[in-house]
């Protein structure tokens, strides 16, 4: 049975994440390797920082990301190996030149020990900053505005990106080949896009988050108005192209979701700007969708 719970919701009445330094929590990421920990981190306006923290919303540590600019910081990611992936990727405008994602290496935020405070800020080096652009961006910026982006997610060996669009109510799919150099890249589009629906009014269609599962066979895609969740095709990478379970979010709860995140037990948090915590179970569970994509 699909359930959802209000796990620090507060901002409509509940809780909230404790700590004010979280203010606009904008990308969600569980730790592979410590378990019970996740990493957050603000949306633009804040410094170049992370936030170790748990499911329910305590502070555990904070990180001051060395070697990066934060112009605006949508979405984090993490590998098999322990890398973090923070994409400085919104392009509201459609005019940046200079998106980003920074590799580092996944710090140890120590025992999670509830009477430890987060103490002062820790370094933390990053080891490479990836510079792109789009390949098939031509002008900056275009006349149909879809070249932001606010999800970033890793699945078998890969880095993708899902663009956020305001000129309709799609969103493409693009893979990282290769992250290892010093210059700038191009990633592969994979997909013609997904249609989300949504009301235009209330910012309907535009994704904000996404993330895998851990074996990279279901995908998490998070806008303010649904929740889909897409399988991995049984060839291929193009998660858009196969259906997807829809979960309608109501707006009026949810609010601003921008941060999603698979736990270890399978079910999936997500994460609003005014703080609040909620949690999906039973997504899943076997489940059929008929989607309908209109015409282009």
């Amino acid at each position: 049975m699909l359930t959802l719970t209000l796990l620090l919701a507060a901002c409509a009445g509940v809780a909230e994440y404790a700590d004010p330094r979280i203010d606009e929590p904008s990308g969600l990421v569980a730790s592979r390797r410590h378990a019970g920990v996740y990493w957050t981190h603000n949306d633009s306006g804040d410094g170049p920082r992370l936030f170790a923290v748990t499911a329910e919303g305590r502070l555990l540590r904070v990180y001051d990301v060395i070697g990066a600019a934060a112009e605006d910081w949508e979405d984090i990611a993490l590998d098999d190996a322990g890398q973090l992936y923070i994409g400085d990727i919104g392009n509201n405008k459609n005019r940046r030149r200079d998106l980003t994602v920074y590799i580092a290496s996944e710090p140890d935020p120590g025992p999670l020990t509830p009477a430890a405070p987060p103490g002062p800020p820790r370094p933390l080096p990053i080891k490479r900053a990836v510079r792109f652009s789009y390949p098939d961006q031509a002008e900056f910026p275009p006349k149909a505005r879809n070249f932001d982006a606010e999800a970033l997610f890793w699945a078998r060996d890969h880095l993708y990106l899902l663009t956020k669009h305001r000129g309709d109510q799609r969103t493409n799919l693009y893979r990282f080949e290769d992250l290892s150099g010093a210059a700038p890249i191009q990633p592969r589009k994979i997909g013609d896009g997904f249609f989300l629906g949504g009301d235009p009014a209330r910012f309907g269609g535009m994704v904000t988050a996404a993330d895998a599962t851990p074996s990279g066979d279901h995908l998490a895609v998070l806008s303010y108005h649904a929740l889909f969740i897409f399988p991995r095709p049984a060839q291929g990478d193009d998660y858009l192209s196969m259906p997807p379970r829809r979960v309608p979010l109501d707006q009026d709860k949810t609010i601003q979701a921008e941060a999603v995140a698979w736990a270890a037990d399978g079910a999936l948090y997500f994460t609003n700007e005014q703080r609040c915590i909620f949690r999906l179970e039973g997504l899943l569970t076997p489940h059929v969708e008929q989607t309908q994509d209109p015409p282009r």
